[in-house]
C-alpha cells in the first residue's frame, strides 16, 4: 500500500499546486479550436513466434499474425467544443489459440476485433481548463467490453505548466471457451471483469530546450482475470487444469519523461517507467527516441525500448506447479524476462502537405494530406519470443 499512498500524495500536491496558481492565471488565455478537422489513418502488421504458448501450458508455438486498421478524427464544433472519434478493427490468425481445439481449421485460429470510442471535449480558455468525456466499446468472438471516462486538464504559467487528472472504467464480459478435453470438467466463478483506471499527469517546460513530464496511475481489476483456455500442467498430477488467478489485481505504474532539444534539428526523447502489481511483478522500462530533421520536410527517428520484470508469484513453467496450489499460470507474459524493442520511423511532412484539393466540397474548405509516416520495429524477449512490426500512418485535414 506504500505505493498507493505515494500516488495519493503526488495527486494532492499537484492539485494544491494547480489551485495555488489559479490567481496567477487571470492574464493567460489558452489556445482555442480552429475550423480545421484533423484525421489520421493507421495501418499496421504484426507477427510473432516463440515456443512458450500459454494455451498449451507454456510449451508450443506462439505464432500469431495481426493486421490492424485504426481511424481517428477530431471535429471542432466551434472555438471551444469538439468531438473525437477513435475506431478500427484488426484481423488475426493464431496457431497458439487454435490449440484450444487442437484443430488447425477450428474457428479459434482466426478472429476479427472491432472497437470504437466517441469523445466530447469542452474548453474554458479564460481559466485554462479542458473537460472531456468519452465512451467506447470493443468486441471479438469471446470478449466484449464497454468503457467510459472523464478527464480534466488545467494550464497555467502562460501555458508552460499543465496538469491532467483522468479516470476510466471498463466493463467486460467473457464468452467462455475451455480447452476441448476439459469442457464439462472445469468452471470459473464469473464471466465478468471490471477495470478502473485513475491517472494524473504533470508536464512542465523547464527551459527553451528542456521539457519534463511526470505520471502516476492506479489500475484496479476485479472479476475473471485468468484466461479460461490457458492450460496448466502439474508436477504431481497427470490431470491438467485451466489457468487460475486471483479475482482482484492492483497495478501501479509511475513514469518520468524528459525531452531535450540540443539544437533545432535534433530532439532527445526519454522515458522511464516503474511498475508494481500485487501479482508479484516489479518492472522497469526505459525508452529513448531521437527525431532528426533532414531538411524542412523529412524526419528520421531511431528508437529503442528496454524492459525488465520479475516473475509473478503465480507463474511457473510447464509441469512445475503443484495441483494443491490455489493459483497457477504458465503464461510467459507473467514470467521473469528482459525485452528489447528497436526500430526507426520515417516521416515526410511538407509545409503545404502532400496533396491539396477541393473536388468534394462546395465551400472554400481545402482537403489536404498533411504527412505520411512509416514505422518499423523488431521485438526480442529473453523467453524466446520474437516479433516484427510495420505500420503506415497518414495524416489528413480539412481546412
Amino acid at each position: 500500500m506504500k505505493y498507493l499512498n505515494l500516488i495519493v500524495l503526488v495527486l494532492l500536491c499537484c492539485s494544491s499546486l494547480v489551485y495555488a496558481q489559479e490567481e496567477n492565471n487571470s492574464g493567460y488565455t489558452m489556445k482555442t479550436n480552429t475550423r480545421e478537422i484533423e484525421a489520421d489513418f493507421l495501418s499496421s502488421y504484426y507477427q510473432q513466434d516463440g515456443n512458450n504458448g500459454a494455451v498449451t501450458g507454456g510449451i508450443g508455438t506462439e505464432e500469431l499474425q495481426d493486421f490492424a486498421n485504426i481511424f481517428t478524427v477530431n471535429i471542432p464544433l466551434d472555438s471551444i467544443n469538439s468531438i473525437g472519434i477513435y475506431s478500427g478493427a484488426d484481423y488475426y490468425t493464431s496457431a497458439s489459440t487454435d490449440a484450444i481445439d487442437n484443430n488447425r481449421s477450428s474457428a479459434s485460429s482466426k478472429d476479427i476485433r472491432a472497437f470504437g470510442t466517441l469523445s466530447y471535449t469542452r474548453l474554458n480558455p479564460k481559466r485554462g481548463e479542458t473537460y472531456s468525456i468519452k465512451g467506447g466499446f470493443s468486441a471479438e468472438y469471446d470478449y466484449t467490453s464497454m468503457s467510459g471516462g472523464l478527464s480534466y486538464t488545467k494550464e497555467w504559467n502562460e501555458g508552460n505548466s499543465e496538469f491532467t487528472i483522468s479516470g476510466q472504467a471498463f466493463i467486460d464480459q467473457w464468452q467462455l471457451f475451455f480447452p476441448r478435453e476439459l469442457r464439462n470438467k472445469v468452471n470459473v466463478p464469473t464471466t465478468n471483469r471490471q477495470s478502473y483506471n485513475g491517472q494524473i499527469l504533470f508536464s512542465q517546460i523547464l527551459s527553451k530546450r528542456l521539457q519534463m513530464g511526470l505520471s502516476a496511475e492506479v489500475i484496479y481489476m476485479n472479476g475473471l482475470l485468468s484466461t479460461p483456455f490457458h492450460r496448466v500442467y502439474f508436477a504431481d498430477n497427470s490431470q491438467h487444469d485451466i489457468e487460475r488467478l486471483p479475482n482482484t489485481r492492483l497495478k501501479l505504474p509511475l513514469g518520468v519523461r524528459l525531452n531535450y532539444y540540443p539544437f533545432d534539428q535534433l530532439v532527445l526523447r526519454t522515458y522511464y517507467r516503474y511498475y508494481y502489481d500485487d501479482f508479484g511483478i516489479n518492472a522497469h522500462s526505459f525508452e529513448i527516441e531521437t527525431p532528426i530533421k533532414i531538411g524542412e520536410q523529412l524526419t528520421v527517428s531511431p528508437f529503442y525500448r528496454y524492459h525488465t520484470q520479475t516473475a509473478s508469484t503465480y507463474f511457473a513453467p510447464y509441469q512445475t506447479h503443484l495441483s494443491t496450489q490455489n493459483f497457477y499460470t504458465s503464461d510467459y507474459d507473467l514470467s521473469a524476462l528482459d525485452s528489447h524493442k528497436y526500430g526507426i520511423s520515417i516521416k515526410y511532412n511538407p509545409l503545404y502537405g502532400l496533396v491539396r484539393t477541393k473536388p468534394f466540397f462546395k465551400s472554400n474548405r481545402v482537403f489536404m494530406i498533411k504527412y505520411i509516416e512509416a514505422r518499423f520495429a523488431n521485438y526480442n524477449r529473453s523467453t524466446g519470443l520474437n516479433a516484427a512490426i510495420g505500420s503506415l500512418n497518414i495524416g489528413f485535414s480539412i481546412k
